[in-house]
């Protein structure tokens, strides 16, 4: 004898369709990665504000406030649910784990959902990035000096920054703050063609 208080089939579907949709709904145009102690409070910041400025939803986290080694759930969410993502590697962007398991999924959503990936090289070549080699290279050597047994992780961790330094991007070297609004002029104005988020009363 079936409950009273359970759904038709039919009904239990709908409802699972729609947490699905929930789940996979476009919430922010832009998703920002990066290295909180190289760029928060310089490039990533004078980015996050143009950005605004533009009339772009952007997810920003708050790196300071992690807590623990390991990737949140609603950052995971909040990563799927941006219609772009623009990485901006730094010279200890591969120091940090938390970084390169935010980079595994963007790179996840690229190949899966076609996500838009915009690698930005701030004060590093891509070069390094793709062979982590010179500085940038040091900085990843160190978390894996730190996280030697895993060696799944740290394979995952180089194919991914290979495939991230292939894609096309911005090389940023020595830029002066008054050259950085009109470096994210042209950057928004070239390649942020997002389609614009529906309202929600």
């Amino acid at each position: 004898m079936s409950s009273s208080n359970s759904f038709p089939v039919s009904e239990k579907v709908a409802l699972t369709g729609q947490a699905q949709d929930e789940k996979s709904r476009k919430i922010y145009e832009v998703f920002l990665s990066f290295r909180g102690e190289d760029t928060r409070e310089s490039f990533t910041k004078l980015l996050f504000d143009f950005l605004r400025m533009a009339r772009i939803h952007v997810f920003m986290d708050d790196h300071s406030i992690q807590r623990g080694d390991h990737i949140s759930t609603s950052l995971l969410r909040a990563i799927k649910q941006s219609q772009i993502s623009i990485i901006v590697f730094s010279r200890n962007y591969a120091n940090s784990r938390w970084c390169l398991d935010e980079l595994v999924k963007i790179m996840e959503c690229h190949r899966t959902i076609g996500q838009i990936v915009l690698p930005v090289f701030y004060d590093v070549d891509a070069f390094d990035v793709l062979h982590q080699t010179g500085e940038f290279g040091k900085s990843f050597q160190s978390l894996l000096s730190r996280t030697s047994e895993e060696e799944d992780a740290s394979l995952k961790w180089r194919d991914t920054l290979c495939d991230a330094a292939n894609l096309p991007g911005f090389v940023v070297q020595n830029i002066r703050y008054e050259q950085c609004y009109l470096f994210f002029f042209f950057f928004t104005k070239a390649t942020l063609v997002v389609t614009p988020l529906p309202q929600v009363d």
